[in-house]
């Protein structure tokens, strides 16, 4: 489950009169099945979509959010995941996680516009986070912060936004009050270079882990929703022309699988320093790619910082198995540039 998937779910059924608990893991200690930030919405019927981690504590926090929607109540609540302790949960996971039982009534205003700003911020290539005060759980509030702006409805010091706009869910003690803050969106698209069977199976893997996708290819019937269903954007285009259809900046992470045009790509990509760059292929045709491109004057350096042969060496050969080396690579450089970034703002 995407977040815009459980957004979406949120907003249908608070649009549709529909009464749910979003339940969400707003600290671990110790070992736990789920880190912060993880979510799953219960309704009348039960978990109605996402996980906190499953077995015992799952069925018991269900158990509990559809009480809650019964007293239409929020709540928090710590469960400790050790064996044979007051708990009982029968998990030996040896950790603790504290859980916020969040009632949203159906046609509740305060959900509804929070949601729609979620998925219109899904939407933009910029930073974006959640932050949920749950200092006083029958009186919850939520807003969204987006870099270098203010809160709307929260008001937080800019100590405690530093705080909260983390590359992970966080929970932070401010005063008297407690608020949790997550990630929602990171600028930064992905642009697939290439329609064929690898990136078939790959877009849909990178969606599914939170990347935009953008597919280019100068073949119309390589670039159809049936072959994208998820993506972002579809462009039919020149590869020598790139330009006139997109704009790559340093936020974006490109994949050349064109086969036939990767040079070309590349030169019109090389230089805008993206934050991830990777190529399809063997190693005798990066080799020869690379002295391409170095005989027209693109620095060694530069050169280095493609990841070619593409994906982690999983021992990789169907296009399917290729898509998950592929995002795998993709999830380490992200997680990478994320600690960076947290590093360069906390000091």
């Amino acid at each position: 489950m995407t977040l815009k998937d459980l957004f979406t779910a949120i907003l249908e059924k608070t649009n549709a009169g529909d009464d749910t608990v979003l339940v969400t893991i707003v600290a671990e200690m110790g070992s736990s099945p789920r880190s912060a930030g993880s979510h799953m919405l219960v309704d009348k019927g039960g978990r109605a979509c996402g996980t906190i981690g499953g077995g015992t504590l799952e069925y018991k926090a269900t158990e509990l959010a559809q009480n809650l929607l019964e007293q239409q109540k929020s709540r928090k609540k710590t469960y400790r995941l050790h064996q044979n302790d007051e708990e009982d949960l029968g998990m030996a996971c040896g950790g603790d996680v504290d859980v916020f039982f969040q009632f949203i009534p159906g046609h509740d205003e305060r959900a509804i516009t929070i949601m729609k700003e979620c998925l219109s911020s899904l939407e933009k290539d910029e930073d974006a986070w959640l932050f949920i005060d749950l200092t006083n759980p029958t009186d919850w509030s939520m807003a969204i912060y987006h870099s270098n702006t203010t809160p709307k409805g929260m008001e937080l010091s800019n100590d405690d936004i530093k705080a909260l706009a983390r590359n992970k869910g966080t929970l932070v003690k401010t005063g008297d009050r407690r608020v949790f803050g997550e990630p929602i969106n990171f600028a930064g698209k992905v642009f697939i270079f290439g329609g064929g069977h690898c990136a078939q199976a790959l877009q849909p893997v990178l969606t599914t882990v939170g990347f935009r996708c953008v597919v280019f290819d100068n073949r119309e019937e390589f670039v159809t929703r049936e072959l994208f269903p998820t993506a972002q954007d579809l462009f039919v285009g020149d590869y020598d022309a790139i330009s006139e259809k997109i704009t790559v900046s340093s936020n974006d992470y490109i994949v050349i699988m064109t086969h036939a045009f990767d040079v070309t790509v590349l030169r019109q990509t090389i230089a805008k320093g993206c934050a991830y760059t990777g190529v399809i292929g063997s190693k005798a045709k990066i080799a020869a790619v690379k002295r391409e491109l170095g005989s027209e004057g693109i620095r060694e350096e530069v050169l280095n910082k493609i990841n070619a042969p593409i994906g982690l060496n999983i021992k990789s050969e169907t296009p399917e198995e290729i898509a998950i080396s592929i995002a795998g690579e993709m999830i380490l450089r992200r997680a990478e540039l994320r600690a960076t970034a947290q590093e360069k703002g906390t000091q």
